[in-house]
């Protein structure tokens, strides 16, 4: 619901966003959540998954949907793009044979500009990349596995590379900020973002 609202505020971009540019060039994201429903079939790779830290899960419908706090990040209304922080949540992999043998990453990014969430596996590395945009539209940001994930995910279980796998469809729920503008500037981003992605991948 709200990513079809960002949709539908682009047309409020060129008004709202040059007075919030003018105002200030960086303005501090609020609160609300991001969603993944996670797409890819976990347990044909012999994975199960559950929420970590103040993560949650709703396993009600047909794939499981994670919600994930927002805790903080930025807009620059002058280009758009955004960071959107999600520390102290995250989802815990175990395998179905041994669920000892796991892996959790968390600590979310989303980094708008460079079509990329970052993240950390909790007590491993920090800061990687673990998932690339794929095709962003008002469902929401098709999540692909990055490489560093995909070889954190072949380490840990012996998971054939799964770089570039789908994973899942990731909805931003931002919360207002103070300025005008500042909403459709965010949709902008993550189309655009998007929109460059097909493009480099239609290139290939």
């Amino acid at each position: 619901m709200i990513f079809r609202t960002l949709l539908a505020g682009l047309a409020l971009t060129g008004a709202l966003g040059l007075a919030s540019a003018a105002q200030a060039a960086t303005l501090a994201l609020g609160g609300n959540q991001t969603t993944v429903e996670v797409t890819a079939d976990l347990a044909a790779l012999g994975l199960s998954g559950a929420p970590f830290g103040t993560a949650t899960v709703d396993a009600t419908g047909a794939n499981p949907v994670f919600a994930f706090a927002i805790t903080g990040g930025t807009l620059d209304t002058v280009t758009g793009n955004a960071l959107i922080a999600h520390e102290g949540s995250g989802v815990t992999l175990a395998a179905l044979a041994d669920p000892a043998v796991s892996a959790t990453v968390g600590n979310f990014l989303i980094d708008t500009a460079g079509a990329t969430v970052f993240g950390d596996v909790i007590g491993g590395a920090a800061d990687i990349a673990l998932f690339t945009f794929g095709t962003v539209d008002d469902a929401g940001v098709e999540l692909l596995i990055a490489g560093d994930l995909a070889g954190a995910l072949t380490a840990v279980f012996g998971a054939a590379d799964l770089t570039g796998a789908r994973f899942g469809i990731a909805v931003p729920d931002v919360a207002p900020v103070p300025l005008p503008g500042a909403l459709p500037l965010l949709a902008s981003a993550l189309i655009a973002a998007g929109l460059v992605r097909g493009r480099t991948r239609r290139a290939a």
